[in-house]
């Protein structure tokens, strides 16, 4: 089985938000690992695509904005044209709408399955299908089997989505769905049966509603791999340890076989099922689970990625056109290289803007008065997406592409209401991006390995540090598992400390408005107003408003003071040449990054 997953409409080599040609991302990257793995002989294999195919990155949003329903979409043709067996739905698949969604789908010529989610009488995907393929055994015979495909969304998608709009769209939690589905599979036939989840590895408790589910998904009987996506990290992963429900360098969850092929097309998910022919039937004997990375496309290339170029060319020359203009100026670098260790300039400007658009929205209506925050976080900060993964704009034109990468997604703007306790809870969610530190000690890893830097919001307008000495509050998941401990100190507002009952009105995207990440819920009648526009709609209004940006990063918040420690974490080496005191360059790493330390 091979899996492509979160590919972002990355059909090419090729990265828009830093208008350069990167090797290491990319479906084309792929191709050539594809067929080589489907010709091998005596081998059965399946491709299925794992969701969050379609938005993405400044060509997604191109193609969504000329779409014709009778034309087929760039990303569907080469999905047929590597010979795609199914895939399941993300949830930026319908970024576009729905309408723009059903268009895209109808012309694979591959199954779209899920089992969660149901659209009325109009059905965008089924809850599963059964194809039938063969086997060769070792006694020379060839036996058929029926091998049975379902997947699932994240339940929040409806929520966080706001172009499901008054539809009946219905997402249903994974779990009981599997428990559903999986015996009408076997009734169906099904011999094996393969789980597309769009869900990350998340908290083996099972609660209802899990965003990510797949260790209890993995539980359901007979469901005999999983196909896992949505939080973009690598499984197998060898640098996590096991525990007694995941062997993460083998890539297994409960004993079962499991596969997460990061993101971007940077890699494709491999699982071998070795399968034994009984009296009862095929049954699975063993399992290997790989990932492979992109290949470069140096030299001459094969006549399958030149197919591939040519379903979107046309597209690609048009979107870069587009994004290369400019829509303001910097008299002052804007980079995210230290995204989470100092305030960012990056995320500054992104939270100004929203803040300045939440107070128009508001300015005639009883929450007027109220003051308006802005919570942001960076999707460009390096980590497992890569060493280009970084914000770096020169002083000079600010281009169409650089707000597209300031906020890559589609997210509508969002005004909540939070007490001064709920931002508290809030940041130490986002605290959790962080270890504990010890003090007196020197060197210590500062970044929680398992937290991605797009979950470390800051709150723009507040004042306040975080205590690495405490225990964080919440872990990864969004669980809480020190509830009696508190990072976030000298929280202010204005110079004055802010009070559990103080009310202010946060500005923020639809994704964490509706408790996407695994954030501290907001009941819907708090969410005070949804733009019509999106998060980077409103970016660039402000930005051409403004014209020119001059103001430097403001010291918003910092961490405590811990004498005689200090921590390392790790960004690009173009990093050495922003660096302000506490931080300082220690090296480079072997993995092509460099080593940074932090004096506390």
């Amino acid at each position: 089985m091979l899996e492509t997953t979160d590919l972002h409409m990355q059909l090419l080599d090729y990265d828009y938000f830093s208008d350069q040609t990167d090797t290491s991302i990319g479906l084309i990257g792929l191709a050539d690992h594809i067929t080589a793995l489907r010709n091998e002989d005596g081998v059965t294999s399946l491709l299925c695509d794992n969701g969050d195919l379609l938005q993405g990155n400044p060509l997604a949003d191109h193609i969504a904005a000329h779409a014709r329903p009778d034309e087929i979409h760039p990303t569907i043709a080469a999905l047929n044209t590597l010979q795609y067996d199914a895939m399941t739905l993300g949830n930026h698949e319908f970024d576009y709408g729905l309408a723009f969604l059903r268009n895209t789908l109808a012309h694979a010529a591959f199954p779209i399955v899920s089992a969660n989610l149901t659209c009325g009488d109009d059905r965008l995907a089924v809850p599963f299908c059964i194809l039938d393929r063969s086997l060769a055994c070792d006694d020379g015979t060839t036996r058929p089997i029926k091998i049975g495909i379902t997947g699932f969304a994240p339940p929040q998608v409806a929520g966080w989505d706001d172009n499901f709009g008054n539809s009946d769209v219905r997402i249903d939690d994974i779990v009981a769905a599997a428990k559903d589905v999986v015996p009408k599979m076997k009734a169906a036939g099904a011999d094996v049966i393969i789980a597309l989840c769009h869900s990350g590895i998340g908290a083996d408790t099972y609660v209802p509603c899990m965003e990510n589910a797949a260790l209890p998904l993995a539980q359901v009987e007979d469901i005999d791999a999983l196909l896992l996506g949505h939080t973009h990290e690598a499984l197998p992963d060898p640098t996590r340890p096991a525990t007694a429900q995941a062997d993460y360098a083998a890539g297994s969850l409960h004993g079962k076989p499991a596969v997460m092929a990061t993101f971007c097309g940077k890699s494709l998910g491999v699982i071998d099922l070795d399968m034994t022919w009984g009296v009862d039937g095929w049954t699975v004997a063993g399992h290997n689970v790989y990932l492979k990375t992109a290949q470069s496309a140096a030299g001459t290339e094969t006549p399958l990625r030149q197919k591939l170029r040519q379903h979107v060319q046309a597209s690609h020359k048009a979107a870069l056109e587009k994004m290369r203009a400019p829509i303001a100026q910097t008299h002052v670098p804007i980079v995210s290289y230290f995204a989470t260790v100092q305030p960012d300039l990056s995320q500054q400007i992104l939270a100004r803007a929203m803040a300045h658009s939440v107070k128009g929205i508001l300015k005639e209506t009883d929450h007027a008065s109220l003051p308006v925050l802005a919570a942001k976080s960076s999707f460009r900060f390096g980590g497992r997406s890569g060493l280009g993964h970084y914000i770096d704009i020169s002083p000079g034109p600010i281009a169409l592409r650089d707000a597209a990468a300031i906020f890559p997604f589609s997210d509508t703007l969002c005004g909540v209401r939070r007490t001064g306790k709920q931002l508290r809870l809030w940041l130490e969610r986002s605290a959790a991006h962080y270890n504990q530190m010890r003090p007196g000690l020197v060197d210590q890893p500062l970044i929680n390995p398992q937290s991605a830097g797009y979950n470390c919001d800051t709150i723009y307008g507040l004042s306040y540090q975080i205590d690495l000495t405490e225990p964080a509050r919440f872990n990864t998941n969004g669980v809480e598992v020190n509830p009696d401990t508190a990072r976030i100190q000298r929280m202010s507002y204005q110079g004055k400390t802010v009070a559990d009952d103080d009310i202010f009105i946060v500005a923020t995207n639809s994704f964490r408005a509706k408790s996407g990440g695994g954030f501290p819920a907001i009941a819907p009648q708090d969410i005070i107003c949804t733009s019509p526009h999106t998060v980077r709609d409103h970016l660039i209004a402000y930005l051409k408003n403004i014209n020119t940006v001059n103001d430097p990063v403001h010291a918003t918040w910092s961490f405590t003071p811990i004498p005689k420690t200090s921590a390392i974490f790790a960004s690009a080496p173009q990093a050495r040449h922003h660096l302000q005191d506490p931080l300082s360059h220690v090296g480079p790493r072997p993995d092509g990054f460099e080593t940074y330390r932090i004096r506390f």
